[in-house]
């Protein structure tokens, strides 16, 4: 039986800043983010603002192959100035050890919480 693995878009929430929320699972694939990204681009987009606010809850998160690690960075240098902040929700050390790396490369803020109703109050701050 193969492992599930993918992306879920699983709430915008509109406000005086808006917030994506998406779930990620399993070992992410090439095919994933072409599935997942015409979503998030269109989720993003219908937005008012120039920002948006992001909860990215990877608690179900096992890693990328290669070709969607590509994707992945792809993803950031396209929608990074649009994002201001973003809570990574995970237990993984390694994920949240990998976000204050993102964290410098990206303009907008980016912390790692293990307690979802954490980041989201975080985020919507």
């Amino acid at each position: 039986m193969a492992a599930l693995h993918g992306f879920r878009l699983e709430s915008i929430a509109l406000g005086p800043v808006p917030v994506i929320t998406v779930c990620a699972r399993g070992r992410l694939t090439h095919q994933d983010y072409l599935a997942f990204m015409p979503q998030l681009e269109a989720a993003i987009n219908e937005q008012t603002g120039d920002r948006v606010r992001m909860v990215f809850d990877a608690r179900d998160l096992v890693g990328w192959e290669p070709g969607a690690l590509l994707d992945d960075l792809r993803v950031g240098l396209r929608h990074g100035r649009q994002l201001d902040r973003v809570a990574l929700v995970t237990d993984a050390r390694w994920l949240s050890i990998l976000s204050q790396l993102a964290d410098v490369l990206m303009p907008g803020e980016l912390r790692s919480f293990g307690d979802r109703a954490e980041a989201e109050a975080w985020v919507q701050a």
